[in-house]
């Protein structure tokens, strides 16, 4: 639903009605193949922005390319010389002018969120803040963050180990926190945070008896 949604959004003026259809049609197969290919990747999307927002963001856009009519183009906009390309080709001229401006369209709006966002998201990831812990992931952000799973039966498919190597995480976290707070201690660093980043979950002692990666004792 939502994705047919994205689809239509761009042009939700300039399409028939028989048009919005087939956009919209195409926006959830592009969605459900777009979502099954990032749980194949292991890329988390847990509310699937990319293949909603994205890539129906995208498709929507070079919809218009593609299918706007020329009576809509020209009762929206008083001009309708160049029309969506099937239309054009219909009419036996193949005039892909709109279509390449929709495509203009899309890598400009790339480029300006890239240029925009890519240096925010690289500065969160060097100070360790651009995703949860490592811990925090598998325990879950419920617990993380709440104090428990709202989720039915989750509680129980979670090892207590995990839980507990969570906890005593938490707790080391707070101690450093309490110590940089210390005039006579120095201030907490970005390295300190990311020394606190757990990467897998082997027991491994770091050297000075801080406990940096757990797995549960019933694993090998």
């Amino acid at each position: 639903c939502l994705a047919g949604l994205v689809s239509i959004t761009a042009g939700c003026a300039v399409l028939e009605p028989w048009a919005a259809i087939i956009t919209g049609f195409i926006g959830g197969l592009l969605y459900l193949g777009v979502s099954t290919l990032l749980v194949r990747l292991r890329l988390d999307d847990a509310v699937d922005a990319i293949p909603v927002h994205m890539t129906n963001g995208v498709w929507g856009l070079i919809s218009v390319g593609l299918l706007a009519s020329t009576n809509r183009l020209e009762a929206v906009y008083g001009r309708s010389e160049h029309p969506g390309w099937f239309y054009s080709w219909s009419q036996g001229s193949a005039d892909g002018t709109l279509l390449g401006i929709q495509l203009c369209g899309i890598l400009f709006i790339g480029s300006w969120v890239t240029v925009i966002m890519l240096p925010f998201f690289l500065w969160l990831n060097y100070l360790g803040w651009f995703r949860a812990d490592s811990l925090e992931e598998v325990v879950g952000l419920d617990i993380s963050y709440h104090g428990q799973s709202f989720g039915s039966g989750s509680e129980e498919r979670i090892s207590s180990e995990y839980i507990e190597a969570y906890n005593r995480r938490k707790e080391e976290i707070m101690q450093r926190r309490g110590r940089a707070s210390d005039p006579g201690h120095d201030s907490y660093s970005v390295e300190d945070h990311k020394d606190t980043q757990t990467d897998s979950f082997t027991q491994e002692d770091n050297g000075n008896g801080v406990v940096d990666r757990v797995i549960p004792k019933s694993e090998p």
